[in-house]
């Protein structure tokens, strides 16, 4: 019986109708590898990724604090460069911190977050004494020498710090829900009187959604969070129609071209509109803004989103944006990465801060919503702001040690 051979294999040729492996789906693919939140060092990845968004993000406000503040100082007859070498400074002080803060355990934070909360209590507090400062009618500021502080921001760090070791709590909510539940919303109802009470509506508007993700990110039901939000939004009408100030605002920004209206209360809402349709694509350059001569009051604090848009143009903005999302991604990332109730808590918390602030801002400055005193993340001229956002930074690295360990190594959560 004779053997059978094997038909040989035919050789494969490069045949024109054949698929052909694209030149770009290497880099595609170290991308995705890149932004995948699993695999080999992607701890090391996220918290690189997050840096150099963050990074970024200050080196733009830098560019711009001195770019919108220099000509008016000028003409002042100041140093140009007064308030950037300010902003600087604080900036130094915020990298220390977030160098501090990323080296500092899970389990420090749920232990030091109550002293944290009262101390940021009694700061709040210190607004409505002798060294308490007023500015544009908010008074939520205290002056120590030529320093300015703002405590609200803050209370928003020492919040998030200990409400999410409270609702994480595990020994307190087997006990009783309400143990961690009732404490967290007497905090909150405590800081958002004080932060309304100095007449800063818009740092309220962004307290109340962080305080709504703290509940979020630990499992509250979706009827409870609705009724949240409803009372909130009572309060916020009732804080509107309270305020005269606050209710001609709503009206020119529903009639936009009314009579007066851009020499009025929709003057800074107005000019800011003009900057950004005079910045076209590619920007007018840099340092070279006209609405920023006289135009937009305190250009480089909450409408330093518009001297950008006219000078860097859409490019810019779009920039912008892309880095905030990238933000995101990090801290997602970062969150799924620890896979810890605390983390993921403190995390999802500082999402709602960053990213819905900058939400705010930028709707604030493209005239989606009325003018509400919101800086722009990162960007804005602010010490207690950047330092206290580039302190966040550095929670979400310490985050990113829990990766791998147990759930004992962050305390009961």
């Amino acid at each position: 019986m004779t053997a059978v051979r094997p038909l040989p294999r035919p050789t494969t040729s490069p045949s024109i109708d054949a698929p052909r492996r694209s030149r770009l789906a290497p880099v595609f693919s170290r991308q995705l590898r890149f932004l995948s939140p699993r695999g080999p060092g992607s701890a090391k990845s996220a918290s690189a990724l997050l840096l150099a968004t963050t990074f970024s993000l200050v080196a733009i406000g830098l560019i711009m604090v001195l770019s919108a503040s220099s000509f008016a100082l000028a003409a002042q007859g100041q140093s140009p460069y007064g308030t950037f070498l300010r902003q600087g400074l604080w900036c130094a002080l915020g990298l220390i911190a977030l160098l501090v803060f990323a080296r500092i355990p899970l389990r420090l934070y749920r232990r030091l977050s109550r002293v944290a909360l009262l101390g940021s209590f009694a700061l709040a507090v210190l607004v409505f004494t002798p060294l308490g400062v007023e500015v544009n009618g908010n008074r939520n500021w205290i002056a120590i020498g030529s320093m300015t502080i703002q405590p609200s921001e803050f209370l928003k760090f020492s919040l998030i710090l200990w409400g999410a070791g409270v609702l994480t709590d595990r020994v307190n909510l087997q006990r009783n829900p309400r143990h961690g539940v009732v404490p967290v919303l007497l905090a909150s109802g405590i800081a958002l009187c004080l932060v309304l009470a100095g007449r800063d509506l818009g740092t309220a508007l962004i307290l109340a959604p962080v305080v709504g993700g703290l509940f979020f990110f630990t499992g509250a039901r979706l009827r409870s969070l609705m009724l949240g939000a409803g009372v909130v939004l009572f309060a916020v009408i009732i804080a509107v129609l309270s305020s005269p100030n606050r209710l001609k605002r709503i009206l020119v920004w529903l009639d936009p071209s009314g009579a007066g209206a851009a020499e009025g209360l929709g003057y800074q809402g107005t000019h800011a509109v003009y900057a950004l349709a005079g910045g076209g694509v590619f920007g007018v350059g840099l340092g070279q803004s006209r609405q920023k001569v006289h135009w937009i009051p305190e250009a480089h604090n909450d409408f330093i989103f518009a001297v950008l848009g006219e000078e860097l143009g859409l490019a810019g903005a779009a920039l912008v944006l892309i880095l905030f999302a990238t933000l995101a991604v990090a801290i997602v990332r970062i969150a799924r990465l620890a896979d810890n109730p605390y983390a993921i808590c403190l995390c999802g918390s500082a999402l709602v801060w960053v990213l819905g602030q900058a939400v705010v801002n930028i709707a604030v400055v493209t005239g989606l919503i009325p003018v509400v005193g919101i800086p722009l993340p990162f960007i804005s001229y602010g010490g207690s702001s950047i330092i206290a956002l580039l302190a966040l930074v550095g929670v979400l690295l310490s985050c990113l040690r829990t990766a791998g360990t147990t759930r004992d190594a962050v305390g009961s959560g």
